[in-house]
């Protein structure tokens, strides 16, 4: 997994952050709204021209190409970024896990773009339009915290009475009750797969059989 960034964020954020508090809700109306560093542009009612790709979690465990299904799409001027695509996925306290970029520029700009229209967790695909005019699709993912040394892709299924569970597409006999509990809330027959993100944060998708 890529680099781990942390957005830029105020003093008084950061150590209300570190106090187990939200910062959103404890500074209220009296905070000020903070200030993207990229200029966001919406853009027409048609959204940018972006390649098509669906970045659900496929049964394989990786994210497989198809038919795009963004929760949002926007634009954003950014200089300094190098290549041409980036890729990253938000946590859901706003901690930004860079998965592919060329470089080491801020990609903080980009996530305040996004983040006009949705809110973490979200995985998010941006890529280079035209000098510095960023395109970003970004699609609201739902992530767990478990602890599991082994594996970055894991699915857990029960059909029938008989449950099995997968990492990396291997047989294992690891029990991950985060994920059986996730599962029996959506039926008795379920599957439920996780793809790590970064240490013990999971992407995870669940499904009923």
């Amino acid at each position: 997994m890529g680099l781990f960034r942390r957005r830029n964020e105020t003093l008084n954020e950061q150590l209300l952050r570190e106090a187990g508090l939200d910062p959103a809700q404890t500074l209220g109306d009296t905070a000020p709204a903070p200030e993207p560093q990229g200029e966001s542009e919406p853009g027409p009612s048609a959204p940018p021209p972006f390649p098509t790709g669906d970045i659900s979690l496929g049964r394989s465990g990786r994210f497989d190409g198809g038919t795009s299904n963004w929760d949002t799409v926007v634009t954003a001027r950014v200089a300094g970024l190098a290549g041409d695509q980036v890729e990253f996925t938000t946590l859901p306290q706003g901690d930004v896990i860079v998965e592919q970029e060329k470089g080491e520029g801020d990609l903080s700009p980009l996530a305040d773009a996004v983040e006009q229209r949705i809110e973490p967790p979200y995985r998010a695909i941006g890529r280079r339009q035209d000098g510095d005019l960023w395109a970003v699709g970004a699609k609201r993912i739902e992530v767990a915290k478990f602890a599991l040394a082994e594996g970055d892709a894991v699915e857990l299924s029960e059909n029938d009475g008989e449950q099995e569970v997968r990492i990396d597409g291997e047989p294992s006999d690891a029990r991950v009750p985060e994920l059986l509990q996730l599962g029996e809330q959506v039926g008795a027959d379920y599957c439920v797969e996780a793809r790590r993100i970064d240490g013990d944060f999971w992407e995870v998708e669940v499904s009923a059989l």
